[in-house]
């Protein structure tokens, strides 16, 4: 049994590591879309990080030692103390490598490299230097939070206020997301190059649309590899657990079904559940947590009618 329980633990601490590489190398990922593409050129997508492109010249106008790491470093770790005071100890630990990698890595770039130092031959303020850095930036951007979401991880900051508000205004996370990422995106229309101004910068807002899009597609594809609505199914032996779990972190209705397995003849339930694309592969993880026991599947829904917004509408 010792010897059981020995390999278990090995393998659960082989599997930790290898995820905890992935997020890295998410995060990495991010950090350079942010800090070689989105800030050199200005374009928001929302985010912590679009909050540094828009705050962080201006207080280095008066502290010109103050960079983006720096702001990095003070908002997540606000949003740390944040999400342990009203999420809990769990999803702090859960969130606080992260939360310290990322501007420790923008840190260290900003030491060794110049921000422009792929657009020596583009001039980045023009219409093709800022498509360039849109296109690459949110690719990157997009590519590394799907790895980091895929393994079980977060890139932090902005993730933590949007998971607070999911859970005390009771909407969908993804709703919290479209909140926060696009009040940010719509500030950013008042700003330029040279700093704020009152005249709106459409051209700006739109650059940011199209790259929230993208993001969102490409985050979408790594984790499931789909564009719709998701349908969760789950196999097990603890369906109001599972099902309370639901009700607390997405607040979706749930269908119960009696399954027999064909092999074993065990009588089993499954849980049905259907929900946003951007709840779906935040909540999977977590759900075979509450039974490491059960069989679960994602499917895409190309079409969903009803009251979808209400729980318990099956």
């Amino acid at each position: 049994m010792d010897a059981v329980i020995n390999k278990i633990n090995k393998h659960n601490k082989k599997k930790r590591l290898i995820q905890y590489l992935f997020i890295t190398l998410g995060v990495i990922i991010v950090d350079i879309g942010f800090y070689f593409f989105l800030d050199p050129a200005k374009i928001v997508i929302g985010g912590t990080m679009g909050l540094s492109i828009l705050i962080t010249p201006y207080v280095q106008n008066a502290l010109p030692w103050f960079t983006n790491s720096i702001f990095l470093f003070i908002i997540n770790t606000f949003a740390l103390i944040c999400g342990l005071i009203f999420l809990g100890k769990d999803f702090f630990l859960k969130t606080i490598y992260a939360t310290i990698i990322s501007p420790a890595v923008i840190f260290v770039f900003e030491k060794i490299f110049d921000p422009t130092f792929f657009f020596f031959d583009i001039p980045i303020t023009e219409v093709e230097g800022k498509i360039t850095a849109l296109i690459v930036g949110v690719v990157l951007f997009g590519l590394g939070v799907g790895i980091a979401l895929k393994n079980d991880g977060s890139t932090g900051g902005m993730d933590v206020f949007q998971k607070i508000i999911s859970k005390y205004l009771h909407v969908p996370i993804s709703i919290s997301m479209y909140l926060t990422d696009w009040t940010i995106v719509f500030i950013a229309g008042f700003f330029n190059e040279a700093g704020f101004t009152y005249h709106y910068q459409l051209s700006s807002v739109l650059f940011a649309f199209i790259g929230v899009f993208i993001e969102a597609y490409i985050i979408d594809v790594i984790c499931l590899s789909a564009r719709s609505r998701r349908t969760l199914y789950v196999i097990t032996n603890h369906p109001n657990e599972i099902k309370e779990f639901i009700y607390k972190e997405l607040d979706r209705g749930v269908t119960f079904s009696n399954v027999t397995g064909a092999y074993s003849g065990e009588n089993k339930t499954m849980v049905i559940c259907t929900m946003d694309k951007n709840e779906a592969y935040r909540i999977t993880s977590d759900i075979m947590k509450q039974d490491p026991d059960a069989f679960m599947f994602v499917t895409s829904c190309k079409e969903v009618r009803g009251e979808y917004d209400k729980r318990g509408l099956l």
